[in-house]
């Protein structure tokens, strides 16, 4: 997660300050070439302070666009001052060069993506989609603002109704509005943005042997199906030889509405996986009943829709009464012979049917016997 100053260097706008120093210098009648070499050198100043705090140069190629746009604002005035008497001229230049190059950094979106973000974290990748958005808006709104001079020259045909005021409005004043406008609106956006990742979860990708390769939000990764694999705890809570059991949400991606266990959530990234099990539990049945878990099974499950490393847990009570039926335990206890009748009407989650005869076997079937067996010794005292 970026935080502080670096959540805003997706913002172009901030490479673009040499120009929009070099205008300000303008209005209050710096001569041209003093002005031209004062925001080249800012440019080229800016932008090593910036790449140090920002670790990745893509972040920096609005820093890259001012300079090169001054310095062709400068070959321009060299070969043309003397023959030029216009004082706008050269800021046109200037706004028209840096519209060209903003145009060649949206073509080579993929070629930096390739090269600069391959291995770079979600937050980062976002920031570079909203840097492009914002690159995208300077690019129309300098073009719009360059038709509008072309307007506003067809408009004053005679330079008699043409007054500094208004020329410096036009020229000067709206190419500032534009940028800022852009930068304070990305500004917010990214604010935003960040503000919603911190509230995302994030959980691990992991390999079938349960290797942590990286992370990702759980949203992103759940629209993107199969692509990753990731931790779930699954907890099946027993009581004797019966097993609690309800029908899955509605929304849920897998199975909605088959019977499965209810306690059952991705791992979050960092995440113990034992404290995960016991708060995938306690999220549903609260803190007053203690219940003791143990790990029984591991196993890759994948269908259509997604692509999971399941660890199944087990939570013993001893009566079934003590569940307390809340809102968000709607189910009840099965028995075994309840569980096999239904298997042929199909009303079980994938990963149940999968968890099934595991369970009745080195679980349900063995205390069974166990239970008979200390019913026998207590016949016989």
């Amino acid at each position: 997660m970026l935080n502080g100053l670096r959540r805003y260097i997706a913002n172009p706008i901030i490479g673009l300050f040499p120009f929009i120093l070099y205008i300000t210098l303008h209005v209050v009648n710096i001569r041209e070439e003093f002005a031209l070499v004062i925001a080249l050198c800012v440019a080229i100043a800016g932008e090593l302070p910036f790449y140090l705090h920002a670790k990745c140069k893509a972040f920096g190629v609005s820093f890259y666009i001012s300079t090169i746009a001054i310095i062709i604002t400068f070959l321009a005035w060299f070969f043309t001052h003397k023959y030029v008497w216009k004082p706008n001229t050269y800021i046109i230049i200037c706004e028209i060069a840096i519209i060209c190059l903003f145009s060649l950094l949206r073509i080579s979106k993929t070629y930096i993506s390739v090269h600069f973000f391959r291995n770079k974290s979600l937050s980062q990748r976002a920031l570079m989609n909203e840097f492009y958005s914002s690159s995208t808006l300077i690019q129309y709104g300098l073009t719009f603002h360059i038709f509008g001079i072309l307007l506003y020259h067809e408009l004053i045909l005679d330079d008699i109704f043409s007054t500094y005021s208004f020329d410096m409005m036009v020229f000067d004043i709206i190419p500032i509005i534009i940028l800022l406008s852009i930068g304070i609106y990305q500004t917010l956006k990214v604010r935003a943005i960040v503000s919603k990742l911190k509230k995302e979860e994030w959980i691990p990708i992991v390999t079938e042997e349960g290797k942590v390769t990286g992370k990702i939000c759980k949203n992103v990764s759940t629209n993107m199906k199969n692509r990753f694999m990731h931790p779930v705890i699954r907890v099946a809570l027993i009581s004797g030889t019966k097993v609690y059991l309800q029908e899955r949400p509605l929304n849920e991606m897998l199975n909605p509405e088959k019977l499965d266990h209810p306690f059952e959530k991705y791992m979050l990234f960092n995440q113990e996986i034992n404290l995960a099990a016991r708060n995938c539990i306690q999220g549903m049945i609260g803190n007053e009943l203690v219940l003791s878990l143990k790990f029984v099974l591991k196993y890759v499950f994948e269908n259509e829709n997604t692509k999971r490393l399941n660890f199944l847990f087990t939570a013993r009570i001893e009566d079934e009464d003590s569940i307390k039926r809340t809102g968000k335990m709607k189910g009840k206890f099965w028995s075994i012979k309840q569980i096999n009748k239904g298997f042929a009407d199909e009303i079980f989650s994938e990963c149940f049917e999968l968890e099934f005869e595991y369970l009745k076997n080195m679980i349900l079937l063995p205390n069974e016997t166990s239970s008979r067996i200390r019913d026998k010794a207590t016949m016989l005292r």
